[in-house]
């Protein structure tokens, strides 16, 4: 049967030479410096799979609109057969690939993988961040739960503080002066027809670029990239079965961890949203932790530009902060211990972001963190804030 269908295709298309082309780069070794980090892409190609197809399936149940909304995630929740596990499976699986996004970008930035011929891989896989981090804003409210209603309101308000255009933007995206039923059918139009469109397109030339080029070396971006021959005689070994293996073997395990937590820990959905009362400890999801507590320390029209800036700064990173031809991280010492006190600050921003507004117990002594998450002796009769 599958000669006969060989056959078949053969006399009406010439495949010979698209096939001969893809076994030769499958056969391309792989540096020796090559080790298992090296496998977080193929973890997030499988994850960014799964967010695809749980997405499919929770929209058949799905209704945009303010008044249907929480009443359709509760149907999935409670009366859907395994919905409950298909929405975990969606919910933590979004949390896996930022996880694994930032990962895979560290992991190039200290390989110098973002220097020539390279400069334009990694700007897609930039923009592919600013994406992913889209479907978590837009995703956010769709379960139109209180945390997520007011969550938004505080995020989509920044935004008009800007000059100028600052109202203007934010009319935008909400679709009119608050955020009400435009604006869950707005975003859910970007969640699942905008995004995936421009994910797609971007993942796709990501792909061809990395298997076209293929994984950069050590060595200097100004001398000639290693042939294959001598990849062997260095001791690399060839992509294919060899490093499609621990591929295979990444994403095993972290489907494995994402079953895991879909299971034991399904995603909660609050009291339907709210307009006229606010909760206590309204905060964005973690991976917007820092951002949220930038805009505390200075004024909002100007922390609300700093994630595009620091976006933008990325991208321009291979062509304007980091020329050097080198790329083995103990000869850009200087640009990597950049690198981690940027990181570090971020992680700082992140971590006070989640501590404020708390009060936590810290060696048997309760602390009470203020907005700035700056941590005080608590006042035991004082009422609790969020644990």
């Amino acid at each position: 049967m599958g000669k006969l269908l060989r056959n078949w295709l053969s006399s009406r298309l010439d495949l010979a030479p698209a096939l001969r082309l893809l076994f030769d780069n499958l056969r391309k070794p792989v540096p020796v410096h090559v080790n298992w980090l090296f496998t977080l892409g193929a973890a997030i190609a499988c994850l960014l799979g799964i967010q695809i197809f749980s997405g499919i399936l929770l929209m058949i149940h799905y209704k945009p609109s303010e008044r249907e909304a929480y009443d359709s995630i509760a149907h999935i929740m409670d009366q859907v057969t395994l919905g409950w596990f298909v929405r975990g499976l969606h919910s933590w699986g979004a949390h896996l690939i930022m996880i694994m996004l930032l990962l895979h970008m560290i992991r190039v930035f200290v390989y110098g993988g973002y220097k020539s011929p390279r400069e334009l891989t990694w700007v897609l896989g930039v923009l592919l961040f600013a994406v992913v981090a889209g479907f978590g804003f837009t995703g956010y409210l769709l379960p139109w739960d209180q945390m997520a209603y007011w969550a938004t309101v505080v995020a989509t308000e920044a935004p008009a503080t800007i000059p100028l255009a600052g109202p203007l933007v934010k009319e935008f995206m909400v679709g009119g002066s608050e955020v009400a039923d435009s604006t869950i059918g707005r975003f859910y139009v970007l969640h699942i027809i905008v995004l995936p469109l421009a994910l797609a397109g971007l993942v796709g030339l990501h792909l061809f670029l990395i298997r076209y080029q293929g994984v950069s070396s050590l060595q200097r971006s100004d001398e000639p990239e290693p042939t294959p021959a001598e990849l062997v005689a260095c001791g690399g070994e060839p992509f294919w079965p060899n490093h499609v293996l621990k591929d295979l073997t990444s994403s095993y395990i972290v489907m494995g961890i994402l079953v895991t937590l879909a299971l034991l820990f399904p995603p909660h959905l609050g009291a339907r949203a709210n307009p006229f009362i606010t909760p206590i400890g309204i905060k964005p999801e973690w991976y917007f932790l820092p951002a949220y507590q930038l805009l505390k320390y200075v004024p909002e029209a100007v922390g609300v530009q700093v994630p595009p800036l620091f976006l933008f700064v990325l991208i321009l990173l291979p062509f304007v902060i980091d020329r050097s031809p080198e790329r083995h991280p103990r000869k850009r010492l200087r640009v990597i211990i950049g690198g981690v006190l940027v990181l570090g600050l971020v992680a700082l921003l992140g971590v006070l972001g989640h501590l404020s507004e708390t009060r936590r117990t810290i060696m048997g002594t309760t602390y009470q963190f203020d907005i700035l998450g700056r941590p005080h002796a608590a006042d035991i009769k004082s009422p609790d804030l969020q644990p």
